[in-house]
């Protein structure tokens, strides 16, 4: 997980730097290098000029491409720096490297320091003659360099490091040294030259494949993240204060509680997972008739908190009583009542209409708090799921006999499930006992932990099994989690802890019920778990 967790950390430094520059100037800036180098390259030779004029033009042509590439490279690299490191003179080169060690994140970094100067150099010598081209693109790669650094500081926008220099100036020489080299063996059949162009053809293409990987998963990360943020459930958040009336002038946002005051933590990313007591194909199909769509017979609450960086889970029973939208059978709209929560999604059309009902019954119930996604999936999909992941092993609950629904599922007996097994383990209970549903929960808690921890471990042979699974299940589900939202909460999950602390059980009392068992909510539980999960301590600083 730690290596995920650091691919996912070095991808984010050099992705976040460039949210605070708008996509389309990089689409623009390359746009505009792009023609003007195809021009030099394939349009001038064409021209009827002579060849003098062609020359200059083509000359001129690559000078502008380098302005341009180069203006671009320095407002990137002094827009992007956090102004809250300070503003100083980092004189011994490399020093983060040095206190703190190797790291995939510093060295993704470092090495985009150097890349981003390769550029440079190749477009510096293409526009020179050939006197002394290697030594005077050093020094300009330098001198570039060096007035970024200074600009940095002056401008109070970060450090001025000594190890950035010398990363951007080798990157513009060994830019340079490329193009020379090429240059010099152009057309030649040697050995030299053919390794060159070789070894360059292929730098180029792992290069620009690299970079559309790249640009590619940013673009997906930073929409995914402002469209997630954007969409959030509909109901007010509506937490009060348990200690009376303590807010001060200014304090509007604080609730007080045991004397202590929280803010809401607005960084977090909240998540409605729902498994649908209905067979993969027709949870896809709309009901003509309200309160035939299926139950939600499973509920998890994600929670995603970049602050604490920890990945929380809340399960929810079925059962819960609380306030859910009514309709006739004609879907004709009756009110609230008080009723199971599962069958908020019975009310709906199986699809997007059932999916916010829960969405909006589960946030009412958490005193309003943002919901910012849902995902309803049949039960059935559980068993694909686990075993493409390799099987998740667990360990039957003593005293539970589930021999009737599967003689594998001896109590007490650790076994890997395999195929329908694993929804049987899930989804199984013993409608005639009471209680049953808070059992279930256990069972699916205990899934939950070794899926994910079979899920980190099969990422690590195949880092695109997330995007594969996303792909092979969403005709499977009924989810507003498009593909960039899924890349973004995956690259967000995958720099969070989850054990078994951070999947909690929604407390409360089950009672049997006129008709079926009901299960009442621990109101004190609820606001001290909503304030753990979703608020910051403010503390005196």
């Amino acid at each position: 997980m730690q290596k995920i967790s650091r691919i996912f950390e070095g991808l984010e430094s050099l992705s976040s730097g460039l949210d605070s520059v708008p996509g389309m100037a990089f689409l623009a800036v390359a746009a505009v290098c792009i023609f003007l180098l195809l021009a030099s390259a394939f349009v001038i030779p064409r021209l009827k000029w002579r060849e003098r004029k062609k020359r200059a033009f083509r000359q001129t042509c690559v000078a502008g491409a380098l302005v341009i590439y180069l203006l671009s490279a320095m407002g990137f690299m002094l827009l992007t720096r956090d102004p809250s490191q300070g503003y100083q003179i980092q004189v011994f080169p490399f020093a983060e490297l040095i206190s703190e060690g190797l790291s995939i994140p510093l060295l993704l970094t470092e090495a985009g320091k150097l890349l981003l100067f390769v550029p440079v150099g190749i477009l510096f010598v293409c526009q020179l003659h050939r006197e002394e081209r290697l030594m005077r693109a050093f020094l300009f790669s330098f001198g570039m360099s060096l007035l970024v650094e200074f600009l940095q500081y002056i401008g109070r926008m970060g450090t001025f490091s000594t190890g950035d220099m010398i990363l951007n100036t080798l990157g513009g020489f060994l830019g340079a040294f490329l193009a020379v080299r090429w240059q010099h063996t152009a057309g030649r059949k040697t050995v030299e030259g053919v390794l060159l162009r070789a070894v360059f053809g292929f730098s180029v293409m792992v290069l620009v494949f690299g970079a559309a990987a790249f640009g590619t998963y940013h673009v997906l990360r930073t929409g995914g993240e402002r469209d997630m943020r954007e969409n959030v459930s509909s109901v007010a958040l509506n937490m009060g204060s348990r200690d009376g009336d303590k807010k001060a002038p200014g304090e509007s946002d604080y609730i007080w509680h045991n004397g202590k005051a929280y803010q809401y933590n607005d960084q977090v990313v909240t998540l409605l997972c729902m498994g649908i007591d209905q067979a993969g194909e027709e949870i896809q199909k709309e009901k003509e008739a309200s309160g035939e769509s299926g139950q939600a017979d499973s509920i998890f609450l994600a929670v995603l908190d970049p602050v604490s960086r920890q990945l929380r889970v809340i399960a929810i029973s079925r059962d819960t009583m609380t306030k859910i939208p009514a309709f006739d059978n004609k879907g004709n709209y009756l009110g609230e009542n008080v009723n199971h929560l599962g069958l908020a999604y019975a009310y709906g059309d199986g699809r997007e209409k059932s999916c916010q009902y829960m969405v909006d019954a589960v946030s009412e119930l958490f005193y309003g708090i943002p919901i910012n996604g849902y995902a309803a999936f049949s039960l059935e999909t559980i068993g694909k799921l686990n075993d493409a992941v390799g099987g998740v092993t667990v360990t039957v609950p003593e005293g539970e006999d589930m021999t009737s629904a599967d003689p594998q599922l001896i109590s007490g007996a650790p076994v890997t499930l395999t195929g329908d097994m694993a929804e049987t383990f899930v989804r199984w209970r013993n409608i005639e006992e009471h209680g049953s549903n808070n059992m279930r929960i256990a069972r699916q808690k205990q899934f939950l932990l070794g899926f994910f921890r079979q899920a980190v471990a099969a990422v690590r042979k195949d880092v695109s099994l997330p995007a594969s699974l996303y792909q092979e299940f969403s005709s499977e589900m009924v989810t507003d989690i498009s593909l960039d939202k899924a890349v973004y909460l995956i690259s967000e999950a995958a720099k969070m802890n989850f054990n078994e602390g951070n999947l909690t059980v929604l407390q409360g009392e089950a009672k049997a019920g006129k008709v079926y068992d009901e299960f009442y909510v621990d109101d004190d539980a609820l606001y001290e778990l909503i304030l753990d999960t979703f608020y910051m301590e403010e503390t005196d600083s």
